[in-house]
């Protein structure tokens, strides 16, 4: 099968999986954006507990060596031979460039057959079901999250979020309810787990972090569809160069220790 190159600015991190070769490691998949504007999304990249963490960020650029995936029909997915870093994140107002002109909505995506797609949402509001207070090891939140993509609601998330939104500027669109899977904003949920043991208190948190702070600023969802289900997921978010004061302020939950964990490569993006 024929393989090529490209060169990727990485937009969403997946939620790392046990890999299916040999039952060994873990993998884990992205959404990224290359030169010509195309989304495109890239699984497996591998890499193992233990012997070093995910050697690459939000934005950061990979020369990935690609081909058609064998089990996945959705036409932006490649299969991901070789990787490397290359050491220079892309520009935020590069990537602002490539990002604005496929903003789109839902409704458009569907009609398009379309699995991956970034629209420009409305706000609502948000939705919190707090299923566990317990405090969980980031290698075991990765496997429930990983559990409830591949059995849906019948393996609960400790935190399930989801945003009721409208797609901005689409007069088809009667709102959306969808669930939030982007990693880095999960880890900030796992951190508020830590600090709160009241299930009130964790929603109240993680409603004016995750809603009310948001309300109003300009901001985009990276959209994907679920590889078994077919449904689309909240797979990362994303902010204008302008407002990433407010992308920074979202992530890093807490400055200094917690902020730095964060950024120890822990990934998300859904397969």
């Amino acid at each position: 099968m024929r393989r090529e190159k490209e060169e990727i600015a990485v937009l969403v991190r997946a939620i790392p999986e046990k890999s299916k070769r040999n039952g060994e490691g873990h993998a884990l998949g992205i959404t990224g954006i290359n030169k010509d504007g195309e989304l495109l999304r890239l699984y497996p990249l591998r890499f193992r507990y233990g012997e070093g963490l995910v050697d690459f960020s939000r934005n950061d650029l990979l020369e990935v060596t690609v081909t058609r995936s064998d089990d996945d029909p959705r036409w932006e997915s490649r299969k991901v031979l070789d990787y490397v870093n290359l050491e220079r994140p892309a520009k935020k107002r590069k990537i602002k460039e490539l990002i604005l002109p496929l903003v789109t909505s839902l409704e458009r995506l569907n009609v398009e057959g379309a699995s991956l797609g970034v629209v420009k949402p409305e706000l609502l509001d948000i939705e919190v079901k707090v299923n566990s207070l317990d405090t969980f090891g980031r290698q075991q939140y990765f496997e429930m999250m990983g559990d409830f993509l591949e059995k849906g609601e019948k393996a609960g998330m400790p935190v399930e979020i989801k945003y009721i939104f409208r797609c901005e500027g689409e007069e088809a669109c009667r709102g959306h309810r969808i669930i939030l899977l982007d990693w880095e904003l999960n880890e900030t949920v796992r951190n508020i787990l830590r600090e709160e043991k009241e299930a009130v208190a964790v929603k109240k948190r993680i409603r004016e972090q995750l809603f009310e702070h948001l309300k109003g600023k300009k901001l985009y969802f990276i959209m994907g569809t679920h590889f078994t289900y077919g449904t689309w997921l909240i797979t990362g978010i994303f902010f204008p160069e302008k407002e990433s004061t407010n992308q920074r302020s979202i992530f890093d939950f807490k400055q200094g220790s917690r902020s730095s964990e964060m950024n120890k490569g822990q990934p998300v993006l859904s397969r």
